[in-house]
């Protein structure tokens, strides 16, 4: 199955991220939807890396990464015997998060509850077993006493979250009208060569979407527009763009 396109595009921007933000993670051969890199931890016995696998499924963003550990000689209670890591942030998992910071959140969860190795430490299995039970005791009272709070708080959050994008669509809207507006203004002062004129003006929207397309990049990349908004709007502009290109070759 191939990917769409969009796909692709939120593929390529998260492998631009992941290089950016992630320390000694890499692709696995040509492969963007696959990565392979280790966690530094610290045990009883000393600093210890942990190979981990990324994978990001055909749907994404819509759904969320897969994580697995590769190290077999390993126990934590978010482990599954496969190597699959169970975390929050895939648990509820939301389509604006990007991978890297699956990646934090996996190193967050092993600074907080480290892994230990069978045969490294003392009794390894029961504190596995009990940090497990520990952590489960304390995920449901915290469900059931901040259910209320919880709900609110993402209720608020959804309509911020509306209200930036609808500001930020009107923007690059507004943007681009304006743009264009300016481009047709262009007739007082272009030459009377059909031709010439023509020409330039396909130059001058050449440079208005590229700058579009330049404050649409920078607003993703600052975390205010989702990566499957981001690639909407990039394929639109970028398809507009390439129009205007061929146009210039001929």
């Amino acid at each position: 199955m191939s990917r769409n396109t969009i796909n692709d595009m939120a593929l390529a921007r998260e492998t631009q991220l992941m290089f950016t933000y992630t320390v000694g993670f890499s692709p696995i051969g040509n492969e963007l939807n696959r990565w392979k890199g280790e966690i530094l931890v610290k045990t009883p016995q000393g600093e210890r890396k942990i190979p981990v696998e990324v994978f990001i499924p055909l749907k994404y963003p819509q759904y969320p990464p897969k994580v697995i550990v590769l190290e077999k000689n390993i126990q934590h209670p978010n482990i599954e015997r496969n190597g699959n890591v169970l975390l929050n942030i895939t648990h509820e998992w939301k389509p604006d998060v990007h991978v890297y910071q699956v990646v934090h959140a996996l190193q967050k969860l092993f600074e907080k509850v480290p892994p230990k190795f069978p045969g490294t430490g003392k009794t390894p299995k029961q504190k596995a077993i009990v940090q497990a039970k520990e952590m489960d005791v304390t995920k449901n009272q915290q469900q059931v006493e901040d259910v209320n709070q919880t709900i609110t708080a993402l209720q608020e959050k959804i309509r911020e979250r509306d209200e930036e994008l609808r500001k930020l669509r009107a923007e690059l809207v507004t943007g681009s009208n304006e743009k264009i507006s300016r481009i047709d203004n262009l007739d007082m002062v272009l030459p009377k060569d059909k031709e010439r004129s023509s020409k330039l003006m396909l130059q001058a929207k050449n440079v208005a979407l590229a700058d579009l397309l330049s404050t649409l990049d920078e607003k993703f990349k600052d975390g205010e527009i989702s990566p499957v908004d981001f690639a909407k709007l990039y394929r639109k502009y970028t398809k507009e763009l390439y129009v205007v290109h061929k146009e210039l070759e001929l």
